[in-house]
């Protein structure tokens, strides 16, 4: 990393030589879903311990009938697959099944960006409020610019520019122009689109 002095290029963490063409960097901060994934493996822990107590108590003559077994068999033999409620039941299982799947497939929203460098085999993460104040650096220096803040969100960049000109579309294309710039210098692995909103004087 080489720190930089610029007043008008901000904070500089690295200089890119080149985007690597491994996907696995765009996947290096994928965040992963430690939540549902916490709550799923409890749940199954919990009826792990609930069969075995049952099984176990069984065997010893003495059933804790934590579940009450008689009417669940019962309710097994006397109910036929064609029955409104077995289909309710196993529809229930299968949304509940294709939502983990979802889940599990789908990447949440990570708290780091990920950036890439020169080397194919490394890749940097920079938390996304730091790169909002990276970019926020970039837009308050762009001529006309009384004040500027910038917010990431995904792969956005929402930028709000408050200027005293009345040229606002002016001051709106310079501010995009220095925005995608310093993306560019940064290089993130995913591409950024940019979203600029310009107010004038009242």
């Amino acid at each position: 990393m080489t720190p930089g002095h610029g007043p008008s290029e901000g904070p500089r963490f690295f200089v890119p030589a080149r985007r690597p063409e491994s996907r696995g960097v765009a996947r290096a901060f994928r965040p992963t879903r430690a939540g549902p994934a916490g709550i799923v493996a409890l749940v199954l822990l919990a009826l792990g311990v609930v069969t075995a107590v049952q099984v176990i108590t069984t065997l010893l003559g003495n059933p804790v009938r934590i579940v009450p077994y008689d009417q669940v068999a019962r309710w097994l033999r006397t109910t036929t697959w064609d029955d409104g409620r077995a289909l309710a039941v196993a529809s229930a299982l299968v949304l509940l099944g294709l939502l983990l799947l979802l889940i599990a497939l789908v990447p949440g929203r990570g708290r780091m960006v990920t950036l890439t460098t020169g080397d194919p085999d490394l890749a940097v993460g920079v938390p996304r409020r730091t790169l909002s104040a990276v970019l926020t650096a970039a837009a308050s220096h762009v001529d006309g610019v009384r004040h500027a803040r910038a917010r990431v969100h995904g792969w956005r960049a929402d930028v709000r520019a408050d200027t005293d000109l009345r040229d606002t579309a002016g001051v709106g294309e310079r501010v995009r122009a220095a925005v995608e710039r310093e993306l560019d210098r940064l290089a993130p692995a995913h591409p950024m689109s940019v979203r600029v909103r310009t107010h004038g004087p009242s």
